[in-house]
């Protein structure tokens, strides 16, 4: 078995397109050493090789005349001997599941073969019109469930931005009506999440996956160029080494003028969603157990090792013989022909109870409130108790990007560079909270006793805060409660238990079990911060393992159970597709209608109809004003 070398993630997380690309949209000549590096990293099949790919793509399809033969053939040979998908020939170190690099990896396929329809593909010597049926299977699929579901890495500010680069080489140079059409409403559905999300033009809410550079500083989020160049709220130079440069270079995809306002509202909004699905969810769902249908569902999530996805798992991993691939390679361990033929592989994950569990990405019931002076963004009771990887269960955003979160720090279950990164001291959780937010006010319950699971390092018995005191303007600390103040906007944190000050950005409670009260509020609502600090100080509250309680205009009464009641009615914690003042729609919808005042987006995503109609001021006329279609 050979494995090959993992990059690290440095180096794959680095220049993913090159920065002379828009002196080539401009008509100029360039130094063709920056797209070298990019073909040298395709050809090795590192991993994020697709990231490079797809900017390769973009390259040999509008500039090639601005290129030497040479170059031009160099792209051409990297792409005619590059591997498409698990089930081709040939050693890789590549990650080709999750939901970001799936749409990549059948979008360049699918784009590849159609600039080669009747060329040989090196790599498995099929031509490229096989590739081209092969991939279109693919991405129809892929759109048709982000359309129903949502997005699985859910408000993410890493992965949009590689989910967007795809979708918009589709519709800029797809030779397909239904792929042209259906990209476009997804894309719209990605830039409404980030504009329902945003505050001060930042995309900074909970998230399916998100990192600690990012999470600290919300100058550092990977979609920034993409916010700068869509709604225009934050000011910034582009740079072009960033995937984003495909999104800002895109010819054939606008952002709607009703997605755009939305992005600039400042009145106080409650916006609740469903994205994903949970994994006892996922086969009555789908309804198909085939490894192109519920496997690769199954993998977007990532998992891998759930006793709902463990036999799809070991059925892909020998039909494709994924024993060589650096993230899958350990699944050999549990690659017992007895077990499977028994179906006792669900039984041996729940008796192990390994850690990596955690890794799933399951359904996440998102609650945002946000006002012209702060956010507050959660993930409603997201599997509390179960282990953890990258999801981030909830932040308060404050003016002047300061951000405050909470984790219970993690430990990475494996040793090599292509896994390393998470759980880890700010990224994701060991061990989720119970997380519950109403407005301006969030309730977190830290149960760290549940059973120890096979791959888990040492369990810290600790939840700490990221707090960034130095950014603040204010701070008063008490024994069990913090209040800090940025501006106008104000926030504190009431805890079971005392805390530790680390370089004046770091909170730390130690126990087993914690509890927390989080409120967030302003000038507008309170008065000055010395008002609140009183407010805080004349607050009612209760913590015990069991449950939290707090008496202001309301009563809020939290179970560990899950069960939340506010003012002795159970609030559901299960939303709707959609829950906003802009859309509503139930779940798996067929169309949806977003709307600003006067101005209406429809989308009809099985007849391929995306309209967008601007009505009379103050009454919506339909009858009366034709639609104007998008382009």
């Amino acid at each position: 078995m050979t494995v090959k070398a993992d990059v690290g993630m440095n180096i794959k997380m680095n220049s993913k397109s090159f920065k002379d690309i828009i002196l080539l949209e401009q008509g100029k000549k360039i130094d063709e050493a920056q797209i070298e590096v990019l073909i040298d990293f395709v050809n090795q099949r590192f991993d994020c090789a697709d990231f490079r790919m797809i900017v390769l793509i973009k390259t040999y399809i509008a500039y090639k005349h601005l290129l030497s033969e040479a170059l031009v053939e160099k792209i051409k040979d990297a792409m005619l001997g590059f591997k498409y998908w698990m089930d081709e020939p040939g050693s890789d170190g590549m990650c080709f599941w999750s939901e970001n690099h799936q749409i990549l990896f059948h979008t360049c396929e699918y784009l590849v073969g159609h600039l080669f329809p009747d060329e040989t593909f090196k790599n498995d010597g099929n031509p490229g019109y096989y590739h081209i049926e092969k991939a279109h299977k693919k991405i129809i699929r892929w759109l048709d469930y982000k359309f129903r579901f949502g997005f699985i890495e859910w408000h993410s500010n890493t992965y949009y931005e590689e989910d967007i680069a795809p979708l918009v080489m589709l519709v800029d140079y797809a030779n397909d009506h239904e792929i042209v059409e259906k990209s476009k409403m997804i894309l719209d559905l990605l830039f409404l999440d980030m504009a329902l999300h945003s505050f001060e033009g930042y995309f900074v809410a909970t998230s399916g996956r998100c990192y600690e550079a990012q999470k600290k500083d919300s100058n550092l989020h990977d979609v920034n160029d993409i916010l700068a160049h869509a709604f225009g709220i934050i000011k910034k130079e582009y740079d072009y080494e960033r995937l984003s440069s495909l999104f800002i270079l895109s010819k054939n995809y606008q952002v709607p003028d009703v997605i755009k306002m939305i992005a600039s509202v400042k009145d106080p909004l409650i916006i609740k969603d469903s994205m994903g699905l949970d994994l006892n969810e996922v086969k009555r769902t789908l309804q198909n157990y085939e490894i192109d249908d519920l496997g690769m569902f199954l993998w977007q999530m990532e998992a891998f090792t759930n006793p709902e996805s463990i036999d799809m798992t070991m059925k892909i991993f020998n039909a494709w013989k994924l024993q060589d691939n650096n993230f899958l390679k350990d699944l050999g361990s549990v690659n017992i022909p007895i077990l499977r033929k028994l179906k006792l592989l669900p039984f041996v994950v729940k008796l192990l109870n390994p850690a990596t569990q955690g890794v799933a990405i399951e359904r996440a019931n998102t609650y945002t409130y946000k006002t012209k002076d702060y956010m507050l963004s959660t993930a409603q009771k997201y599997h509390p108790k179960k282990f953890g990887d990258q999801h981030h269960i909830w932040q308060a955003t404050l003016p002047n990007q300061v951000n405050i979160f909470s984790t219970h720090p993690g430990s990475p279950m494996f040793d090599d560079a292509a896994r390393n990164f998470s759980p880890s001291y700010w990224v994701g959780n060991g061990i989720n909270p119970l997380s519950v937010q109403d407005e301006n006010t969030l309730f977190l319950m830290y149960d760290l006793t549940p059973r120890k699971g096979y791959l888990e390092k040492e369990r810290l018995h600790l939840v700490h805060f990221y707090f960034p005191m130095k950014k603040m303007d204010q701070v008063v600390q008490r024994d069990q409660v913090i209040l800090g103040r940025v501006k106008d906007s104000y926030i504190a944190i009431i805890s079971s238990k005392p805390y530790e000050v680390k370089e004046e950005e770091e909170l730390i409670y130690f126990g087993k079990k914690l509890q927390f009260i989080v409120l967030v509020s302003s000038k507008d609502e309170m008065g000055s911060f010395e008002n609140f600090n009183k407010y805080v100080k004349s607050l009612s509250y209760m913590f015990s393992s069991q449950k939290v309680s707090l008496q202001n205009t309301h009563h809020y009464l939290l179970r560990s159970s899950g069960k939340f009641f506010k003012d002795q009615k159970k609030m559901s914690l299960s939303y709707d597709r959609f829950d906003t003042p802009f859309v509503q729609s139930k779940r798996d919808p067929k169309k949806l209608t977003i709307y600003y005042h006067n101005d209406v987006l429809f989308l009809d995503f099985k007849n391929l109809k995306r309209e967008e109609k601007c009505y009379a001021r103050t009454v919506l006329l339909p009858k009366r004003s034709p639609s104007r279609k998008l382009h």
